[in-house]
């Protein structure tokens, strides 16, 4: 799939005159945006969190591709990883 060059005119009023780069287009099933979507509402301390993910979805979907839950743990994996341990810490578990 290839990224497209043109900007849809329904989208003109949201975008910059002059866009140096094609647009950013990511493609992911249901499944993946709704883990995606608690992961942002229950996992993500930060702004930087999703931006983070956005800049990971962004380069997995280069290709074109649809992502899936096989690319949940390389979209969010560490910050996923980091929120288990601290809930463990705050459980006493760790």
């Amino acid at each position: 799939m290839e990224t497209p060059q043109r900007i849809p005119d329904r989208w003109k009023k949201y975008t910059p005159v002059k866009i140096p780069n094609p647009l950013d287009i990511i493609t992911v099933n249901v499944p993946l945006f709704i883990r995606l979507l608690e992961y942002a509402k229950e996992d993500a301390k930060t702004d930087m969190d999703l931006h983070d993910l956005a800049e990971k979805a962004v380069s997995l979907s280069e290709a074109g591709n649809t992502l899936t839950m096989q690319d949940y743990d390389t979209l969010v994996g560490v910050q996923a990883l980091q929120e288990v341990q601290r809930r463990q810490r705050l459980a006493g578990l760790l």
